[in-house]
């Protein structure tokens, strides 16, 4: 049997499983991909390489610092200083809060937390903020997620991003000179996040009944007994966030050591005792063990997948399969599809593609640089509304909500964002 059919096999049993939703996703994403390899002919030892390094790999980008992250936005939450600060802000408004001031604020604090290059970061700096405005206006945080994705789509023309640097070795050219080209695409996201922003609205108010809330200042946050509060450390808990997001963003220090310092300054200051801070490492590790198991199912179906040859098989299937009059306008036909295709295969299989789309756009006189740009910020749309990537996982454990129904409700809204800044891009002709 060949990789590409059992790709297909391999596939078709994934989005089975995911439908019929009796069988732990991780444990199918995990088991599925081993057996058919075995059916290849690859032997144990083999595969034993493949998924290790595939998780490896994962756990030096992701894994590390997700532990020390969770450790330290656990106890930042508990030392109350979010609700402090969700409380002044609904003293400077007077008690008033507008959806759609929430779903702004959504998406700057998530391009804010963009500029450090990370998904993971920038989830863990907006939605901490954000969560109880979500609460106290009832706002739907699956919605919430897709804004702040779209959001953190738009800020990937950084030169130190990850996407934005492997596209730029696949394209054969300097990131910078990539990054400038991506700069035009990012802006036409702006009209796709106001229509996003139109229609959250009018579905919130649909569902709720109303926009905003007005509230007193003194039942601004909800009140609450909270023996692990330290309202009397808010500011120098304040600075030590604040220094955190500088060292991700200006600094580029690797966030496992930013979260590591952050964890163990904020336990020091708020909880000196043991007794005071074990229980909420314990917290903070029941977040991440269910994260961690995903995150390796993930890594392992990657792993093989790559590894066994299936990846390439299956993008050499679509293209043999593309008309041939449809050629020239290959690369924005895939970026157009990518949010439902990377609903159920992993991003790579577009990675592996970027050689052989830029071959075809020479032939057309397009250069590489033209033909990668737009998948740099519109893959990101993907990757934020699909199962298969373990950032995804991040942010629905952070805001509490279901992986699986968050994807159902942000691909179809995703894939509309993707089409209108494609639309856009051609009509500017920063898309070509």
């Amino acid at each position: 049997m060949t990789p590409t059919i059992m790709a297909i096999i391999m596939l078709s049993i994934v989005i089975a499983f995911v439908f019929y939703k009796k069988v732990p996703i991780q444990f199918v994403l995990a088991v599925v991909p081993i057996i058919c390899a075995l059916f290849l002919g690859f032997d144990l030892n083999k595969l034993n390489v493949m998924m290790t390094d595939s998780i490896n790999n994962t756990m030096k980008s992701v894994g590390y610092m997700l532990l020390f992250a969770f450790m330290y936005f656990t106890l930042l939450g508990e030392t109350g200083m979010f609700d402090i600060a969700v409380e002044g802000f609904m003293k400077v408004t007077k008690g008033k809060v507008n959806v759609y001031v929430v779903m702004i604020l959504t998406t700057i604090v998530a391009a804010i937390g963009a500029l450090t290059a990370s998904v993971v970061s920038a989830y863990l700096i907006v939605f901490p903020v954000m969560m109880l405005f979500y609460k106290k206006l009832k706002f739907d945080k699956k919605a919430a997620m897709i804004i702040a994705q779209t959001s953190i789509a738009a800020m990937c023309f950084v030169p130190w991003g990850i996407g934005l640097a492997t596209s730029a070795v696949f394209a054969k050219v300097d990131p910078m000179t990539l990054a400038k080209q991506v700069i035009p695409i990012s802006l036409c996201f702006i009209p796709a996040i106001i229509l996003q922003w139109i229609y959250f609205g009018m579905k919130h108010k649909k569902q709720v009944g109303s926009i905003g809330i007005v509230a007193n200042t003194e039942e601004a946050v909800e009140k609450k007994q909270n023996p692990n509060a330290r309202p009397q450390f808010f500011w120098i808990n304040l600075i030590i966030f604040i220094c955190a997001l500088i060292a991700l963003s200006y600094f580029k220090v690797p966030p496992y050591i930013v979260f590591i310092f952050a964890t163990l300054l904020t336990t020091l200051i708020n909880y000196p005792h043991p007794r005071e801070y074990r229980p909420l490492w314990t917290k903070a590790g029941e977040s991440f063990f269910n994260t961690l198991i995903m995150i390796v199912a993930i890594s392992i179906f990657v792993g093989v997948f790559n590894g066994t040859g299936m990846i390439k098989g299956l993008s050499s299937l679509i293209v043999s399969i593309f008309p041939t009059g449809l050629a020239r306008y290959m690369h924005i036909i895939l970026l157009a599809l990518c949010v439902v295709v990377i609903r159920f295969v992993p991003y790579q299989l577009y990675n592996s593609l970027y050689p052989l789309l830029i071959s075809v756009g020479a032939s057309f006189g397009l250069s590489g640089f033209i033909i990668i740009a737009p998948f740099v910020t519109n893959i990101a749309l993907a990757t934020g509304s699909s199962p298969m990537t373990p950032t995804t996982h991040v942010g629905t454990g952070l805001l509490e909500i279901d992986t699986e129904e968050y994807c159902k409700m942000a691909v179809p809204i995703m894939t509309a964002t993707n089409i209108v800044v494609i639309i856009i891009g051609m009509i500017f002709g920063v898309i070509k």
